[in-house]
């Protein structure tokens, strides 16, 4: 097993120019309330990395955490950066198994429309192929369709009483994979929606 090193953590503002797709007029955060995380990950490749994440000014602290107990658990991310990269296209993030957090987009659900968590720079995406949300007989993404079945743990899922839930957890945050009828195994949030 290779060494592990110490987790990094570093916090830096952002403008409109570094958010690109993902932030336009209209959204609920301007730039200045949100900040670019980039910190340690453990990969599925078993060996350390760093990765950037967007989330809310007031959520720094809590995400910096969780991370730093995933990585010092060595719980597996398959990557993680901004979803500008896929030109704030959800759908196209989730697709490759993309870590995120802040897309200013409304909500995936079959009720009224509203902003999304991550809109608000709340909530992050852990892993969506390994953990999809289930809605409405949908599987998002569809390459998580093989997820479904959540009795048999295989790395990078969130289950129950397991690291990733419990790593957020103790920061206060809901875990989306608790929600009755339509669970969100990718999703974590500061309010639990």
């Amino acid at each position: 097993m290779p060494d592990q090193p110490p987790f990094t953590g570093t916090v830096s503002s952002v403008t409109a120019a570094d958010l690109g797709a993902s932030w336009r007029p209209g959204c609920p955060v301007a730039p200045e309330d949100l900040r670019l995380l980039r910190l340690s990950y453990w990969g599925f490749d078993d060996a350390p990395h760093v990765g950037s994440l967007v989330v809310a000014a007031t959520a720094t602290a809590a995400v910096l955490e969780a991370f730093r107990t995933l990585y010092q658990q060595r719980f597996p991310i398959r990557q993680m950066v901004p979803v500008d990269a896929y030109g704030g296209d959800d759908d196209a993030s989730m697709a490759v198994d993309n870590t995120s957090g802040f897309n200013c987009r409304p909500a995936v659900t079959d009720g009224p429309a509203h902003w999304s968590n991550h809109a608000f720079g709340l909530a992050v995406d852990v892993n969506p192929v390994e953990n999809p949300y289930l809605l409405g007989g949908r599987v998002l993404p569809p390459a998580g369709a093989g997820y479904t079945d959540r009795s048999v743990y295989r790395p990078g899922m969130a289950v129950e009483g397991g690291v990733l839930p419990s790593a957020f957890a103790a920061v206060g945050w809901g875990w989306g994979g608790s929600w009755a009828g339509s669970p969100d195994y990718q999703h974590f949030s500061a309010n639990g929606g």
